[in-house]
């Protein structure tokens, strides 16, 4: 095998591992991201299903939810 074709060999396999390596440390860095702002979401949403309640126990009407509009 020429020296040429080695190194380029190396490199292609430390290049891979390197991707594998960022990929994976990408994963653990989202996954836990991703859970808190589903959580933050959550209780955010019950929060809302109690002021909704309350006001209209209070017979206060509650506007549509503009975010919502088809």
């Amino acid at each position: 095998m020429e020296l040429g074709t080695v190194a380029g060999l190396v490199t292609a396999v430390a290049s891979l591992a390197t991707a594998i390596g960022g990929l994976l440390l990408a994963i653990k860095v989202i996954m836990p991201t991703h859970k808190i702002v589903n959580q933050q979401r959550t209780d955010m949403l019950r929060f809302q299903t109690v002021l909704i309640n309350t006001l209209t126990l209070h017979g206060i009407d509650i506007p549509e939810d503009q975010s919502r509009l088809d």
